[in-house]
């Protein structure tokens, strides 16, 4: 039995700075890695893409084939992003209309506190039968906070893509329900956190045993049928032609 990811070929021939990223959090990432790598094959060499709210770019080595520019704002958490090539908000892109080939928006519009005006930014920026690709959290603990707002239901990031213009929008699960419980099974070691309180070894033990049992929820994944509770969801969309 396994997960509806394939990890090990999914990451075939990743840097170590990649796949260390990864395995942090294996089961998000890997689902993230999946849609992302899938949208950098399919563009042609040569075109521009944006990755808007780019952070630290871990997927930056997938894209050596195209024009890869990347943005994120002054406030981002991430060491490296202040090696982003734009400074900027992603709802208030300083890029005229009809910019880019392609853009993606990769975990992000959660932390943006007007996500419809974002996505009609990507909207505007991207020229004519651009695609564009949006990933988002389903189920997950707080992170970045304060700016941390919103987590997403398949139909909700649909109407945000529709109401900007998208066409051609397809909303999948990221993972299956099992592989979601295993992923926050492991979580809760670092979410629950640490207090002078004398129970820290109780805390530890804790974790361990949830992430021994993760694997054990993990080999029931294919079982979920439905794919309605995932860690989250990807999006691809159009800006019609």
């Amino acid at each position: 039995m396994r997960p509806m990811i394939d990890a090990p070929n999914l990451r075939r021939g990743l840097s170590a700075n990649l796949l260390e990223f990864l395995d942090e959090s294996p089961l998000e990432r890997d689902s993230v890695l999946a849609a992302v790598r899938g949208f950098a094959e399919k563009l042609p060499s040569g075109s521009s893409v944006v990755d808007l709210g780019a952070g630290d770019a871990p997927y930056r080595e997938l894209f050596g084939h195209v024009s890869y520019l990347t943005v994120d704002w002054g406030h981002s958490p991430h060491e490296e992003a202040a090696g982003v090539d734009v400074v900027a908000s992603v709802d208030t892109l300083p890029f005229e209309d009809e910019t880019f080939d392609a853009a993606m928006l990769t975990q992000v519009l959660e932390h943006v506190r007007t996500p419809d005006v974002a996505v009609r930014e990507a909207h505007r920026v991207l020229r004519k039968g651009g695609p564009l690709l949006v990933t988002v959290p389903f189920v997950w603990e707080e992170h970045e906070r304060p700016f941390d707002f919103y987590r997403y239901s398949s139909a909700g990031v649909h109407h945000l893509l529709e109401d900007a213009g998208f066409t051609e929008i397809v909303v999948r699960a990221r993972t299956d329900c099992f592989s979601t419980l295993a992923q926050l099974m492991r979580n809760v070691g670092w979410a629950m956190g640490r207090a002078p309180d004398g129970l820290d070894a109780r805390r530890a033990e804790a974790a361990e045993l949830l992430n021994r049992l993760s694997e054990a929820v993990l080999a029931m994944a294919p079982l979920d049928a439905q794919r309605i509770f995932p860690l989250g969801w990807e999006a691809a969309a159009r800006k019609a032609g």
